[in-house]
């Protein structure tokens, strides 16, 4: 276990970041999460990180790794999967994609700790040349424990300008209390949830409602788990502002592909990250919603294939 103060991380040849837990070699797998035009055009907005490990040269399901990390570990291990993640963020090149990267408040139980990863999280994003408003924190709902710790957890990714998402809302009473009470600025929907609404008229018809009410409380909707086309075409006509699954396109662990599929334009230099004095960045963006932020920006190239005609 490589130690909390100084993990261990290693470069490939194309310069992209591995570490190791015991026996497992962990990589970053990237999946893209997609804005699109009204003519159903492509934009990658962001990606979500995914852990991959390895043993022995064979895959291991990240459940399976998950279960067998040493619980006095497991703080130190999900940290360094986020480490993992944003330094390889860092070396995809993107200049205007935002990462979603995952944190389970169940794991913290002392304010310190709160305080702790969240300076790391701050030395780790500098470090990979990124702003912190380019990293979006998903507040998982397993385990969420101690109210304080996640309210603590939550202030504190805030106030150093980290995006604050929440993960599988399904519309219960503990999501919506969830939704009122961590004012996200990203709001993931369930999968599987969503899926069962979209069986019938009049459950896509409340989901159209949903989605028009959280946009215009500032909130930018996600929906995830789109493994059909049709899916992404409901999307597309109640306004649904970010789109993620397979029928668009799978994670990739070097993700250089998306580069030549979904090009990004680049932005000025002077524009991309400023540095106050105790090192924390300061966007340029106006605005402080997500939503505001990613409709800041120039449109980059648009990839020109329509829905239907993408390679799986």
């Amino acid at each position: 276990m490589p130690g909390r103060r100084d993990p261990h991380f290693l470069q490939d040849d194309r310069g992209f970041y591995t570490t190791s837990y015991g026996p497992f070699v962990l990589r970053s797998a990237f999946q893209p999460i997609f804005s699109q035009d009204e003519h159903g055009h492509l934009t990658i907005e962001a990606f979500e990180a995914l852990i991959r490990a390895q043993r022995n040269g064979q895959p291991v399901s990240p459940p399976h790794f998950f279960s067998l990390v040493e619980k006095d570990d497991a703080i130190a291990v999900d940290t360094l999967c986020r480490e993992l993640h944003i330094l390889n963020m860092g070396k995809l090149g993107r200049r205007k994609a935002r990462l979603f990267i995952n944190f389970n408040p169940g794991l913290f139980d002392a304010v310190t700790d709160i305080d702790a990863e969240v300076d790391r999280m701050v030395d780790v994003t500098l470090k990979a040349g990124l702003r912190p408003g380019r990293i979006v924190c998903e507040i998982t709902e397993q385990g969420s424990g101690d109210e304080a710790v996640l309210h603590r957890l939550v202030s504190g990714l805030r106030s150093r300008l980290f995006k604050i998402a929440v993960d599988d809302y399904g519309a219960d009473d503990s999501d919506t209390r969830r939704v009122d009470e961590l004012k996200p600025d990203v709001l993931k929907f369930d999968a599987a949830w969503v899926r069962r609404f979209t069986e019938t008229s009049a459950g896509m018809g409340l989901l159209k409602l949903m989605v028009d009410q959280f946009i215009e409380r500032g909130i930018t909707v996600l929906f995830e788990g789109l493994e059909e086309d049709h899916q992404v075409e409901f999307c597309q006509q109640i306004g649904v502002q970010l789109m993620q699954g397979y029928a668009l396109a799978r994670p990739e662990i070097v993700p250089k592909t998306f580069d030549d599929r979904f090009p990004e334009q680049a932005l000025p230099q002077a524009d991309d990250m400023a540095v106050h004095a105790r090192g924390v960045a300061i966007e340029r963006e106006p605005g402080s919603g997500y939503s505001a932020t990613l409709s800041s920006h120039p449109h980059p190239p648009r990839r020109t294939a329509t829905f239907g005609k993408r390679t799986r």
